[in-house]
């Protein structure tokens, strides 16, 4: 039997679960989250820039 087991051995004794997997997917799974909205934010950000840019190059041509 090996640590890992000998491991998991005392968490079932003790009427532990073992999350550690669980716990990795779902840390994973907010940090995916997490970047798809930094992302959204980002290229939002970024078309208002260009949007307020050509806004002001139309006002400069039309004077």
């Amino acid at each position: 039997m090996d640590s890992q087991e000998q491991y998991e051995a005392l968490l079932a004794k003790w009427g532990y679960a073992d999350t550690t997997v669980e716990d990795h997917a779902r840390r994973q799974r907010r940090a995916r989250r997490i970047q798809a909205v930094v992302a959204f934010f980002k290229s939002t950000v970024k078309t208002i820039k260009k949007a307020s840019a050509r806004q002001q190059q139309l006002g400069q041509a039309s004077h």
